[in-house]
């Protein structure tokens, strides 16, 4: 995945999709969906989505690519073998982390970070390596999480998005039928994908309950909780942002708001 931007940059293939917060590094842009709680629900995902966008697009300009279209991830919560209804319960814990951002947040619980790539989820819950995950349901699914945890607790957290994307000198290259087949394909792949994805989230915690977990939601002091943390993060995120990160964070609160 480190090698696909890069390659469509360059022009070894024309047309790429990444996970954007895995270039975090590069930009803190590319990561600001994935700062926990700072859109916990659709509605607050579908505003950041559109208040980031301009800001993402610019970005890619600048490298030399065109973006054609982000969908969200579905929603993250923690898989426990036991009920969670306080955050205390997750002190001392050892919590599964992805990136920069996962492990900041597994500090603010009070929690052990540990890195575990998702195919060796299992294998770590069966050792002990880790005790609690935090993810989608969809990676539940993928991982057979009711073979090693009881209970998922959703949270909301963030909605991480992939992008699809295009080298722009071959976008343009293309004669203006063509590249108005591809950008309208991509304007319904959008409108496609917001769909599916607000779908698949259902069908993946109904997919949980029907292999015996126990799907809830967090009680509101919990959530209160968490998003807390998440304003800690907002905050931590903005300093590196700049600028660009206060103009995206006043606009993203003026579409919440409305």
């Amino acid at each position: 995945m480190a090698q696909i931007k890069r390659g469509v940059q360059t022009g070894q293939v024309q047309l790429g999709e990444i996970l954007l917060s895995a270039y975090g590094n590069e930009d803190p842009f590319f990561e600001v969906d994935s700062v926990p709680f700072l859109a916990d629900t659709w509605p607050a995902s579908v505003a950041l989505h559109e208040a980031t966008e301009p800001f993402i697009r610019t970005r890619l300009e600048r490298q030399g690519l065109t973006l054609l279209y982000m969908v969200h991830w579905n929603s993250q919560g923690f898989y426990t073998r036991a009920p969670l209804i306080w955050l205390e319960q997750l002190r001392g814990t050892r919590l599964r982390a992805f990136n920069t951002l996962t492990f900041r947040f597994a500090e603010l619980l009070g929690a052990q970070p540990v890195t575990v790539q998702v195919p060796d989820i299992p294998q770590a819950f069966a050792t002990n390596l880790v005790n609690v995950l935090f993810t989608s349901a969809q990676t539940g699914v993928d991982a057979s999480a009711w073979d090693f945890a009881g209970h998922f607790t959703d949270v909301g957290g963030m909605r991480p998005r992939n992008a699809v994307f295009a080298n722009s000198r071959a976008l343009a290259a293309l004669d203006p039928a063509a590249r108005k087949a591809v950008l309208d394909a991509a304007a319904r792949a959008a409108a496609r994908g917001a769909e599916m994805s607000r779908e698949a989230e259902g069908a993946m915690l109904d997919r949980l309950r029907r292999q015996g977990m126990q799907v809830t939601a967090a009680p509101p002091a919990m959530q209160a909780a968490l998003r807390e943390i998440g304003t800690r993060q907002t905050q931590d995120w903005l300093q590196r942002a700049g600028p660009d990160g206060g103009q995206m964070l006043e606009r993203y609160r003026a579409l919440v708001t409305h």
